[in-house]
């Protein structure tokens, strides 16, 4: 009968045994699930940042091909100024030569 008893108190000890390395299992598998769950919502995060980020790439240079258009826009108007200037320069010389050389023609007749 002792070797009946101490053969259930191995039989009992190794229960023990099993439940406590399925319960470690259990909280182990538990933990693993929380990380990834933790792992897919950084990487959810990630994504969206990475949508942002290329988002605000593109309007960027959208924002560059606009700006960059608007200054080619400012250069012609910019060289069209240059060359009414020039045409104003020119004009203003001519009229100056007139009226110099008519003060000239007046100085003569003095």
């Amino acid at each position: 009968m002792t070797e009946d008893k101490n053969r259930i108190n191995r039989i009992e000890d190794q229960l023990i045994d099993m439940r406590l390395a399925v319960s470690a299992l259990l909280e182990t598998v538990t933990q693993h699930q929380r990380n990834f769950e933790t792992i897919q919502r950084n990487f959810e995060t990630m994504q969206r940042n990475f949508d942002t980020v290329y988002t605000e790439i593109r309007d960027i240079r959208i924002d560059m091909r606009e700006m960059r258009a608007d200054m080619q826009e400012m250069r012609t108007d910019m060289l069209q100024m240059q060359s009414e200037v020039r045409g104003l320069q020119t004009e203003n010389r001519r009229i100056l030569d007139i009226l110099q050389n008519r003060n000239s023609e007046d100085d003569s007749l003095v």
